[in-house]
């Protein structure tokens, strides 16, 4: 419809195109815009197939600087699209120097696109580029050297924010390196590191010294935290979020300690490896020594993914959540979004009031087992729930795995009317174990009033009999019988 309007009348015609070409996964769009003899698909790839003159990019400069977001959903290598000679082809033969796309905002590279001459990155980082982000496949891995070049020569005074997402250990910078690519980046608000990277100690200590920097997200060892030479001076200045992964709680540790600004808000701690013992527990005692918990507003903690069933959950150390990790929490008074991701959820409905009562001021409570059995019935009840609702007032957004297969009554008020969550809009019950859909149905919609969004069956396309949720069907119903009452 776009296209056809662009083509009805000029003044249609560049607003039309503008937002036809804001967004773009690769350049393949743009590079078809050369005369039809000029290419052809061989075997699926773009290719060159003459030599190419300035008139050629007539119809690419007419629609190059309209791109704003560029490769934010690209899944694939450049291989994939492209015959190896094309991008130096397009280098050298274009009549402008400098980049291509010299309007880009936002720019997203994947795969070895700073190897050999990074001639795409050269292409899409014009001047105006405020945030990068590059994601390192599994074949490949992140030249730093290159990309302190390419982003030097660019001239990047606009850039904001940078990210580098890598699932090799191999993309991890040798400290001249990392020093040096860093002294590039002094002026961003936003920095991202995502594990298994791993930046030095001298690397983190530059990263301190940035007086803009208000997000931060990066792996970190006890090794090199230990080593960290402090700056004279308010480490991490402006920080407001910080996101930290490590296989040890003593790393987080002693990473918090070095947060001299008083600033942080947001704190979201990863575990990394499976054989690594947390306790939500001590950590919610960290976060007091380190002066964290009187001014914290959102806490998420994450179990990693592929935690060990061998680990020990009657351990103290391990990562649980039980009826002593909700003691020290009185003291987060700042605390609305709160984000508790275990390997172990064993507490009911007593704990969830002490915790309800322990922060009045929640928006937002999210707790989730990503090992969680289905055979295993909960503690918490919806009685559990109904004290959420009752402590926490303001509760916007719940997530969490109840025994639903009773209904309990809804006592009325001294006032006559139900206990309701006049504010909770976000609802999944995570597929808690049910027996009755319509009583759940008809409960929940007096619970919650003004819901807008709730979910307890995980759907997939094709269950396997020994993999059937029978607690699913059941769920679905219930969702069937919301949807009538959601606007």
């Amino acid at each position: 419809m776009l296209a056809r309007l662009a083509r009805t009348c000029k003044a249609f015609q560049d607003p039309a195109l503008n937002i036809l070409w804001h967004t773009q996964e690769t350049l393949l769009p743009l590079l078809k815009c050369l005369p039809p003899n000029a290419w052809a698909i061989k075997e699926g790839k773009f290719s060159i197939i003459r030599n190419l003159t300035a008139s050629d990019f007539n119809r690419i400069y007419f629609y190059c600087h309209r791109i704003i977001i560029f490769g934010r959903f690209a899944s694939g290598s450049l291989s994939e699209y492209f015959e190896p000679h094309v991008l130096p082809i397009i280098w050298s033969r274009k009549p402008s120097p400098g980049p291509l796309l010299s309007n880009v905002l936002e720019v997203v590279l994947i795969d070895g696109s700073f190897q050999a001459l990074a001639i795409y990155p050269r292409l899409v980082i014009g001047l105006n580029v405020t945030g990068i982000q590059v994601r390192v496949l599994s074949n490949s891995k992140f030249l730093w050297a290159n990309a302190t070049a390419v982003l030097r020569k660019a001239s990047l005074h606009n850039l904001s924010s940078f990210a580098l997402f890598s699932i090799e250990k191999s993309s991890s910078p040798k400290e001249a390196e990392s020093l040096e690519f860093l002294s590039i980046l002094r002026g961003v608000r936003r920095l991202s590191f995502s594990d298994p990277v791993i930046l030095p100690s001298r690397t983190i200590s530059l990263i301190s010294t940035f007086p803009m920097l208000e997000d931060l997200r990066l792996s970190v060892t006890e090794q090199e935290v230990e080593n960290c030479v402090p700056y004279v001076g308010n480490n991490f200045m402006a920080i407001t979020r910080l996101a930290i992964s490590s296989k040890t709680m003593n790393a987080c540790r002693l990473m918090l300690l070095q947060l001299q600004s008083g600033t942080l808000r947001s704190l979201t701690l990863t575990q990394t490896a499976s054989d690594a013992l947390w306790s939500i527990r001590r950590l919610l005692i960290t976060l007091h020594e380190c002066n964290l918990a009187s001014r914290l507003e959102s806490l998420h903690v994450r179990d990693h993914q592929w935690i060990s069933s061998s680990l020990d959950a009657r351990s103290e150390e391990c990562f649980n959540m039980d009826a002593h990790t909700f003691e020290h929490l009185s003291s987060f008074k700042q605390l609305r979004d709160l984000h508790l991701e275990s390997s172990s959820v064993d507490f009911d409905n007593n704990d969830l009031m002490k915790l309800a009562k322990s922060l009045p001021q929640l928006r937002s409570l999210v707790v989730f087992s990503g090992a969680d059995d289905l055979n295993k019935v909960p503690k918490c009840t919806f009685t559990g729930m109904q004290h959420l609702i009752q402590f926490c007032p303001q509760l916007e957004k719940l997530i969490l795995r109840v025994d639903a297969s009773q209904v309990p009554i809804l006592a009325t008020q001294p006032d006559g009317e139900y206990p309701s969550g006049l504010h909770l809009t976000t609802l999944d019950l995570t597929n808690s174990p049910i027996l009755n859909a319509d009583d759940v149905a008809s409960y929940l919609t007096m619970l919650f009033p003004v819901l807008v969004d709730f979910s307890a069956a995980n759907y997939h396309e094709e269950d396997e009999e020994e993999d059937f949720n029978p607690y699913n069907v059941i769920w679905q119903k219930v969702e069937e019988v919301m949807d009538r009452f959601i606007p």
